[in-house]
């Protein structure tokens, strides 16, 4: 929350600014490949963290000061949240790289080009290799 210089009533942070915030927060966190990869993609996709829906879902307070990501909580929330076919699938596979979660990998046709270049990265990211770069084909 940031406070207003004219008249110093709190203004809540909210959209693309909190998710900047949030998912600098969210990166120091994650320190399994697996919950790397998923914040990372999270945060290279930027328009669901700026969700509050969205944050509600995933983000908790972790008791000291932090923040952390309740996979779990997301995936229970995945088919109530108002999300459209790609941001649900989109979803979908952060999960399944973050935890237990099951994504049919036929369903990256339902991704449009960006969000489909941000799960490749991320699985790259997973894998460990770190000579395989994900562009554009030329």
């Amino acid at each position: 929350m940031t406070i207003s210089r004219d008249t110093d009533i709190p203004v809540p942070v909210t959209g693309e600014r909190a998710a900047d915030g949030l998912g600098r927060r969210l990166q120091r966190w994650a320190t399994g490949a697996r919950d790397q990869a998923a914040v990372t993609a999270l945060v290279e996709e930027r328009s669901l963290l700026a969700r509050d829906d969205v944050r509600r879902a995933l983000v908790r307070e972790d008791g000291v000061g932090g923040v952390l990501c309740d996979w779990a909580g997301l995936a229970r929330r995945l088919y109530v949240l108002e999300l459209d076919p790609g941001e649900r699938v989109f979803l979908g596979f952060v999960l399944s790289m973050a935890g237990p979660h099951q994504t049919a990998l036929s369903r990256v046709r339902e991704l449009d080009e960006t969000r489909l270049a941000i799960v490749l990265r991320a699985l790259v990211r997973l894998s460990g290799n770190l000579r395989i770069a994900v562009g554009t084909r030329i």
